[in-house]
């Protein structure tokens, strides 16, 4: 694909710079400003017209308006994943040292603590199929400060007149920002169609629609069996308005709060009368279990990690097939909006981990920390950290060898053999050493 400039239109620079320009006049920053700095109405159209629709892929993002976030059972599913993702922590490597990272330790922007950060990159991404970050620019709007989640109606991806992609997203106020798509991380789930997003929660719209399905037929059958209690039967051929006026009688006599006695009098144009037996309506649960199996597949999840009662093996299952990736890819796409080429090359990088020791049992812990600490592997500081208890200090971070383990390029000096010949020069030494007692009584004696 041929990139044309457009000639008429401004430099990058200048674009870039009108974009983040604050307006006169203008005292109060929005969310949204904060983020992406701010720009006029006759600056966004300026912009607009700077770009056109990168064509040789569908780089076009809608949020999924489908309510799989509304439905408890989906948001149950979701949440519980949350709650794990929040727990990893982010580990920071190399020697340089930009303003973002330090922030991504404690608050990765000003309204979100860690924990809230990835409890909700994990949600938009389980909800959309994709998640975009996005960086927090500090006051002179171009350094990077930090990390936000960006949750946008719409997003697409154009070309600019330099010939590099640029990620144009519509919000649901109104607001419409640009940004440079190498400053963008992306997250993706499903991703197959589409070459820069993930393909949403559509897979799941049937199962979503059932459940509906069932929760409706469920509360319209209750709501009609409560309706109708007594099935009365005339003696006569009455008139469609007379049949309203018998029934209203009837009510009112026997059904309102006026009827203190809890008694059910009619009359003779009553041939019988007979009260109906209420009737619960519930779902099949085969029905129900299956689509609770649908919900549990599409986000990797269980039963047990949904109500926190999962074993050991359970709980690393779940790590490895769902938390773990999320964390490498997380970490992966944080390393590329931070660092640049050179400093990549250079084993710079952002990753998250998480002690997965915490969540094994005691005798499982005991047993860890034992054979680990007695071969200097592990610090008695990192085993407190595994029973989440505090650190000794400077004292802790020693490492602690037991007296039998000995340097393997000295084993040759430690056989059998030759300790069984050192124990043999001892005691020939022992036996020819005079007796220093002895000698001084015979010279006494003489």
């Amino acid at each position: 694909m041929s990139i044309n400039s457009l000639s008429t239109g401004p430099s990058q620079k200048e674009v870039t710079r009108q974009v983040r320009r604050r307006p006169p006049g203008r005292l109060r920053r929005s969310l949204h400003d904060l983020i992406f700095g701010t720009h006029d109405q006759a600056t966004s159209q300026a912009v607009g017209g700077y770009f056109k629709t990168l064509t040789a892929y569908s780089t076009t993002f809608s949020s999924w308006d489908g309510g799989l976030y509304e439905a408890a059972l989906t948001r149950s599913a979701i949440e519980a994943g949350a709650r794990q993702a929040s727990k990893l922590e982010p580990n920071i490597t190399g020697v340089a040292e930009p303003q973002a990272t330090r922030s991504l330790l404690t608050s990765p922007n000003p309204w979100a603590t860690t924990p809230q950060f990835l409890a909700r990159v994990w949600t938009c991404l389980m909800a959309n199929g994709t998640c975009l970050i996005v960086p927090v620019v500090g006051a002179d709007g171009i350094t990077q400060t930090g990390y936000a989640v960006a949750l946008p109606q719409q997003c697409e991806v154009k070309e600019g007149g330099d010939g590099r992609p640029w990620l144009h997203m519509t919000f649901a106020s109104g607001d419409q920002t640009w940004i440079e798509w190498s400053r963008v991380g992306v997250m993706t789930r499903h991703q197959y169609r589409n070459d820069l997003f993930g393909d949403g929660g559509n897979p799941l719209q049937q199962t979503l629609e059932l459940l509906d399905a069932q929760q409706q037929a469920e509360m319209a059958a209750i709501e009609n069996g409560a309706q109708v209690r007594f099935l009365g039967k005339l003696g006569m051929n009455l008139s469609p308005d007379d049949l309203r006026k018998k029934r209203k009688e009837f009510n009112e006599s026997n059904l309102s709060k006026d009827n203190e006695g809890g008694i059910a009098i009619y009359d003779a144009s009553f041939q019988d009368v007979k009260q109906l037996t209420p009737q619960s309506w519930t779902i099949d649960t085969s029905e129900m279990e299956r689509i609770r199996g649908n919900v549990h597949d599409y986000f990797g999840t269980n039963d047990s990690i949904l109500h926190s009662e999962w074993t050991e093996d359970q709980w690393n299952a779940f790590y490895e097939g769902m938390i773990e990736p999320f964390a490498v890819q997380l970490g992966s796409v944080l390393t590329a909006m931070t660092f640049s080429s050179f400093e990549m090359a250079n084993h710079n990088q952002i990753t998250f981990s998480a002690n997965r020791m915490e969540y094994a049992s005691n005798a499982t812990k005991i047993n860890v920390v034992t054979n680990l600490v007695d071969r200097g592997i592990m610090t008695t500081n990192q085993a407190l950290d595994v029973f989440q208890m505090p650190q000794i200090g400077p004292d802790g971070d020693k490492r602690i060898i037991r007296g039998e383990y000995i340097d393997a390029s000295l084993i040759s000096q430690h056989t059998v053999d030759d300790a069984q010949a050192a124990l043999a020069a001892n005691s020939l030494s022992d036996s020819t050493q005079p007796q220093t007692g002895g000698n001084d009584a015979t010279a006494a004696n003489a």
